[in-house]
């Protein structure tokens, strides 16, 4: 009678112990410290669904000081439990029998727990690195916390292997955190069959997700076998699978960017398994590819804000002019030291990395994350002012304010609007420190603002003899955006 045997599958990485030693924990510390940091600090919420989301947070509160330190408090919390998450994940995965390097006949091959942790910070790195993960995970948004309760489902069934308590733990608090997330979610079934969202969603993965995109498709390529066989291995069916949930249901979905920022820490993990198995060649093609297009964003970046401030070169400095009318650049040191010693870090890492060094299977995605944090980090400094102006309800507001006379009774306490968005409403609240309320609810206050295109219908909710127009305003950038003021005569008011 013969006894069959199961032989592991054979590895595809080939890993050395002296190329499994750990990114400095103090740099990595460091580098995901900046780039949570940078976004949430001085910053404008910005239209529309970073100020809607901040919105709701502000008439739970109450104050708008208190509200925006809360929020942005949280959603660094939030983006930290994902890098965590992220981390540990592809910690206990890449401990698994499965996934370790080619045992060396003579010794020498990379040690388990070694070739975890350095694969975790791979994947910790592959994430920063992601082009999309920027804005979405700077803002205050339920998308932030679909991502962070995705991270932790995926953390707790990755780690259910070596500790099913805190696994348990980790899974029922991501879902219960996924199903307040998406309980706003609306799917369209006709996605599917429209080539048009199709094609939409393919250009977006493109730049949304790289460079993990390609490392995933070549760490797919090349542990083929753990995951087409008949037990597919965890390390790489587990991330696999959440990609692919997130995957077959983007062309569903409106906000495709938003829907697939939560498949970003999975994606991430995938592509760390394709670190030990690069060649010297592939490994060199990303770097060159990774110091050209990073150093060629910041440099334009610098260019961009060299012409805000001096006016040279000339055409950059129109450019600005034209797109963005009525924004008077500023100058501050503490930034502009700031973005030096960025720029300057980004030399040295460059430096370093074309070094001659020991090699070591994260050293291939170091540029691409210290790359993105660079040109996150020159945007969020150089650039902040104007993008400020640009993209949030400040200039507006400021507009609105001027048009209002000040709070001095109840009735000037409220501001009633009628076709407005809940992110407009937010702003509302938030820039004047009023009440607002929609205009059919037949309040005193002094004042109405009416979104133009909602004026037709306006005597159905408002007695139009009772108010006196004021003001058409218009925002700078979209001048699309337009309000009506008016101000409730005082023989109405009670």
């Amino acid at each position: 009678m013969s006894q069959t045997s199961t032989r592991p599958l054979p590895s595809p990485a080939i890993v050395a112990q002296d190329a499994v030693r750990r990114f400095p924990s103090w740099a990595l510390l460091l580098l995901c410290a900046v780039y949570v940091a940078t976004g949430f600090i001085g910053r404008e919420p910005w239209r529309s669904a970073d100020i809607a989301g901040f919105g709701v947070l502000f008439d739970i509160i109450g104050t708008s000081e208190m509200a925006w330190l809360i929020a942005r408090i949280g959603a660094a919390g939030l983006m930290g439990l994902t890098l965590a998450s992220t981390w540990y994940a592809a910690y206990y995965l890449a401990r698994r029998d499965a996934a370790q390097p080619v045992p060396f006949a003579f010794g020498g091959e990379a040690r388990p727990l070694a070739y975890a942790r350095a694969i975790a910070d791979g994947a910790l790195l592959a994430f920063i690195a992601c082009l999309g993960l920027a804005q979405l995970a700077h803002e205050t948004t339920a998308a932030l916390m679909q991502m962070s309760a995705t991270a932790l489902v995926f953390f707790g069934l990755a780690v259910y292997h070596y500790h099913p308590i805190k696994s348990l733990v980790a899974f029922l608090l991501g879902t219960i955190g996924l199903i307040f997330a998406m309980r706003g979610l609306k799917l369209d079934s006709s996605g599917w069959a429209s080539l048009l969202s199709w094609r939409q969603s393919l250009h977006m993965l493109v730049w949304f997700t790289w460079p993990a995109w390609t490392l995933a498709g070549l760490a797919l390529y090349k542990w083929r076998q753990h995951w087409l066989s008949l037990r597919p291995a965890v390390h790489i069916a587990l991330p696999l699978l959440f990609v692919l949930i997130f995957l077959i249901l983007l062309p569903c979905v409106d906000q495709k960017e938003r829907w697939f920022l939560s498949a970003l820490p999975s994606l991430a993990v995938l592509a760390a398994f394709a670190l030990p198995t690069l060649r010297r060649g592939m490994k060199s093609l990303i770097d060159l590819f990774t110091l050209f297009f990073f150093s060629g964003c910041a440099f334009v970046i610098w260019v961009v804000w060299l012409a805000m401030q001096t006016g040279v070169p000339p055409q950059p400095a129109a450019n600005v002019a034209k797109l963005v009318p009525g924004f008077v650049p500023s100058f501050s040191a503490p930034i502009l030291f700031l973005a030096l010693a960025a720029t300057l870090a980004w030399g040295w890492l460059v430096h370093w990395r074309v070094g001659k060094h020991r090699p070591a299977i994260w050293m291939s995605i170091v540029l691409p994350a210290g790359g993105a944090t660079l040109c996150w980090m020159l945007l969020m400094s150089l650039w902040l002012p104007l993008l400020d102006h640009a993209r949030s309800y400040k200039p507006l507001m400021t507009l609105v304010q001027k048009n209002l006379t000040p709070n001095t009774s109840p009735a000037a306490s409220c501001l009633q609007t009628h076709g407005l968005q809940p992110a407009q409403q937010a702003a509302l609240r938030y820039y004047t420190d009023r009440a607002v309320v929609p205009a059919h609810r037949g309040t005193d206050c002094a004042w109405l603002i009416v979104d133009s295109e909602a004026l037709s219908n306006l005597p159905e909710y408002v007695q139009m003899q009772d108010w006196q127009f004021k003001a058409q305003i218009k925002r700078p950038i979209h001048s699309s955006e337009s309000w009506g003021l008016y101000r409730r005569k005082v023989d109405a008011q009670n």
